[in-house]
């Protein structure tokens, strides 16, 4: 069995996993933090490279009914043991819950003595040994990866489910820095607009659930052209980007160039428009595999949204929606996705007040496949993001 920690959207990242493998995604766990499926026929560190939305992934090495630490200490030991490449033995240990708090809160509490066990196993070997613990337990992919634990001993998992207690072994993690070069040291970033996180971005083509190698792919609201520089990354063949701002594609211009250059990637299939949604099947009329975009989700927001401010909203935004995504749906191969992010903005009761897209977007010819929900607690506006498909 192959294991996922899912990120900040647990059911978001899911979601993701399940487009990424298709028939290949066989759920057998899942819990907020966690998904665990059947053995797949993937090279995980590719899978990993492949996701945006998850920290971790690795294989299960074993499983218990009860829980009997020498039995664990004793398979640990042994999977550290064969760690190549340095002579210190570097491990670490991580509880995640699966469905049993009670049981994790427990392992969670045994875990150094654990550690202790298996740092004693280990020293028999002759080599210097390092049990690596983070302030929680749970070691972040910074920790697993500053310590270089899994090319010196390994980061080792204990899911706790309401029946058993599965053992695993961390294969790849998360390139967090690679994530935040491309988020934060990007030359062209514009603040004041928003700016699309890398991570989002590949979420949502991934979300597309197609192969990228030999497609084409499009964002007619490309802003600083973070979903194109996630897909020249991701393999398409060919990229087509709009905005209605000269400074826009100008901005994406020279992102492309940054992240071709910086990883001396192939020059890209790229066209570029000046141009508004509704006007672009007039200037480039090839149909495409996929559309990944964001909307213009409206100024940045300080404060919560009233019934009256709702209806304006509504008014004003839904007819320009009507008319992009008229437009767009031409341009769509009959076999094509869409995924949109569109704006819902937070009530003074907490709630998301959501856009009344689903009959608008249904009305236009859509099928509706997904619709997930992605923000941050301190946020006043989120992202409402929509899979579509051709009816």
């Amino acid at each position: 069995m192959i294991y996922f920690i899912l990120g900040s959207h647990p059911e978001l990242s899911i979601a993701e996993i399940r487009a990424v493998l298709g028939d290949n995604y066989r759920p057998v766990f899942i819990s907020d933090s966690v998904l665990v499926i059947d053995s797949i026929d993937w090279n995980l560190g590719d899978l990993q490279n492949r996701l945006a939305g998850i920290v971790k992934i690795g294989r299960i090495a074993g499983e218990l009914t009860t829980w009997d630490k020498t039995q664990v200490a004793d398979l640990m030991a042994s999977l550290a043991s064969g760690a190549a490449g340095k002579n210190k033995v570097s491990f670490g240990i991580s509880v995640y819950d699966l469905g049993d708090k009670k049981m994790t809160r427990f392992l969670e509490r045994d875990l150094d003595q654990l550690g202790l066990e298996i740092k004693k196993r280990l020293k028999e070997t002759g080599r210097p040994v390092r049990y690596v613990k983070g302030k929680e337990p749970r070691l972040s992919s910074a920790v697993v990866e500053t310590n270089g634990l899994l090319e010196s001993g390994g980061e080792f998992v204990l899911l706790a489910t309401t029946n058993t207690i599965l053992i695993g072994q961390t294969e790849a993690i998360q390139n967090f820095k690679a994530w935040s070069d491309r988020d934060y040291g990007r030359p062209a970033r514009d603040a004041k607009s928003g700016m699309l996180p890398p991570k989002l971005a590949r979420m949502m083509i991934n979300l597309g659930g197609i192969d990228p190698h030999g497609a084409t792919l499009l964002d007619p609201f490309c802003g600083s052209g973070t979903v194109l520089t996630e897909g020249v990354l991701m393999g398409f063949e060919t990229l087509i980007g709009s905005d209605i701002t000269p400074k826009a594609v100008a901005d994406t211009k020279t992102n492309m160039t940054w992240i071709v250059d910086r990883l001396n990637l192939s020059t890209p299939n790229l066209s570029l428009y000046v141009t508004p949604a509704t006007e672009l099947p007039s200037v480039h009329s090839s149909l495409v595999d996929l559309l990944v975009t964001e909307v213009f989700l409206g100024n940045p927001r300080v404060k919560t949204l009233d019934q009256a401010e709702a209806r304006r909203l509504e008014s004003e935004l839904i007819p320009l929606f009507r008319d992009s995504f008229t437009s767009l749906a031409t341009l769509l191969k009959p076999t094509a996705r869409a995924v949109v992010a569109f704006p819902a903005y937070k009530t003074k009761s907490g709630d998301w007040h959501r856009l009344s897209l689903k009959s608008l977007l249904q009305s236009l010819g859509y099928r509706i496949l997904g619709n997930h929900l992605y923000y941050r607690e301190d946020q006043f506006v989120a992202r409402d993001i929509y899979v579509l498909t051709r009816k």
